[in-house]
């Protein structure tokens, strides 16, 4: 199905390519489907677009929050499991939502958050961590890689 969107133009997304969102992102009721996407086709890159296919100028930019902090952890609770139909953790994959400011050494991660996606049933769901391990803005980068740049 073709989709209209701000920073791609019109892009074709398969069925099996969208993410669906029962309960929607925090703050975006509305917004229960999305397709993750290269942040640029043309580079390898750690960071995707997670485009909204509801709202054309609405996407976030998501990581792999294990790239950049291996010992992350997260628990999902039996209902969440449900919900999102996991039969096996083979098939999920979580993703964080980064902030990029013009100081790029300065990009945060929302690792309170994470978005965890069931890959084969296209199932997706934004869950809240009740530790106090981490916070909204973590940063990404750490202090040697801030003075490399």
């Amino acid at each position: 199905m073709k989709y209209e969107t701000a920073r791609f133009g019109s892009l074709e997304i398969q069925d099996q390519d969208i993410l669906v969102f029962p309960d929607a992102l925090y703050g975006f009721d509305q917004e229960k489907e999305f397709a993750l996407l290269p942040l640029d086709p043309t580079i390898e890159s750690p960071m995707e677009w997670l485009q909204s296919l509801t709202s054309r100028e609405l996407a976030f930019i998501v990581t792999d929050p294990f790239l950049f902090i291996p010992e992350y952890k997260m628990v999902l609770s039996d209902s969440e499991q449900t919900q999102l139909g996991i039969e096996s953790m083979e098939s999920v994959v979580v993703r964080v939502i980064v902030t990029i400011p013009k100081v790029h050494t300065e990009m945060t991660a929302n690792l309170v958050a994470p978005i965890v996606i069931n890959q084969k049933k296209g199932l997706a769901k934004q869950v809240v961590l009740t530790n106090a391990e981490y916070d909204t803005k973590h940063s990404l980068m750490s202090k040697k890689n801030k003075e490399i740049s």
